[in-house]
């Protein structure tokens, strides 16, 4: 997937038109199939497989949640690959729309802004769940994982699938982020990717339980360290860019605390302020090349930074007012 920038003048973005809702639309059965085959010499090329658990009790052409963590640009033709059976929605970013906004209605795509309440996209899932008998794909960490670790689930997930009263079928993917990473500026690495598709919860199910109780098994589902799996699994990745931009996420250096001096290049991220370097081993784990190894995972790393963040926000805050 290649960003397309566009130059535009202050003035004529202001005045762009805002855009119009416009009620679901039927997916096109032509393009569902054509997604399915458009994919299949990427899938082929990761040696993709993937396990159904469950996946007896949902009906033919029963409608159903399909909830998946999202990874990399690949996840759209796994989605493709597995439910070509059957019609599906998939909601997606407003700016996804932008430039091919006939397309994406046509291929089954519901536009929604992130990190807001949206009611109008509710009232679309509904739509097209029970007008349209269609299934409804979302990707409801809303954003591709950057450090390999979930992102917080919205805490409106439990209501929604309250809402909606169809079953909930969760796909786990493995590998998917390893052999692409958000990081590393789409380089795709080789690496075999699978997935899992469970059917998580019935109808019946979602009767009986609190939104509250189905937020909670959900944000057990979407629980995973994708580094730690490649660790456990001893999974062996060698190309020669793995570290290549890892200062996106690994920004500010254990060992002399400064921030915006990493630089990752090959295999190895540096501290041009204190000179430290770390290896990116090939088994996933980051190593001192001398010296001691501060961190020596990528979301340890991660989440060190984050509560750096968070004391110098407290320090500030403490100080400020009181």
């Amino acid at each position: 997937m290649k960003i397309k920038i566009k130059e535009m003048t202050y003035d004529k973005v202001l005045s762009a038109k805002p855009y119009v809702h416009e009620k679901v639309r039927k997916q096109s059965a032509f393009f569902r199939w054509l997604m399915r085959w458009l994919s299949v010499l990427d899938l082929l090329r990761v040696r993709f497989q993937y396990k159904k658990i469950g996946m007896e009790k949902l009906l033919p052409g029963q409608p159903c949640l399909i909830l998946m963590n999202h990874s990399c640009f690949l996840d759209m033709e796994i989605i493709a690959k597995l439910f070509y059976d059957r019609p599906y929605h998939i909601v997606c970013t407003l700016d996804g729309f932008v430039g091919k906004k006939w397309l994406m209605k046509t291929i089954g795509c519901i536009p929604t802004q992130k990190f807001i309440s949206d009611p109008v996209l509710v009232r679309d899932m509904v739509y097209a769940v029970r007008n349209l008998k269609s299934s409804i794909v979302m990707y409801p960490e809303a954003s591709y994982s950057f450090d390999g670790t979930a992102t917080s689930l919205p805490e409106s997930i439990g209501k929604c699938v309250k809402l909606l009263q169809v079953p909930v079928i969760m796909v786990r993917t493995y590998g998917a982020f390893l052999r692409n990473p958000l990081y590393n500026g789409l380089q795709n690495r080789k690496m075999k990717v699978s997935a899992e598709v469970e059917y998580l919860l019935s109808p019946e199910d979602i009767k009986e339980k609190s939104a509250e109780e189905i937020k909670n098994i959900l944000d057990k589902q979407f629980t995973f360290d994708h580094f730690r799996w490649q660790q456990e699994n001893n999974i062996k990745i060698d190309e020669e860019f793995r570290a290549d931009n890892l200062n996106r996420v690994l920004y500010k250096c254990p060992h002399c605390l400064a921030e915006g001096k990493m630089h990752g290049k090959g295999i190895y991220i540096t501290c041009e302020s204190c000179g430290k370097k770390y290896e990116l081993t090939e088994y996933g784990f980051m190593q001192a090349v001398e010296g001691e190894t501060e961190i020596s995972h990528i979301p340890d790393w991660y989440r060190w930074e984050r509560e750096c963040v968070k004391k110098e926000i407290y320090v500030t805050l403490k100080r400020d007012f009181y």
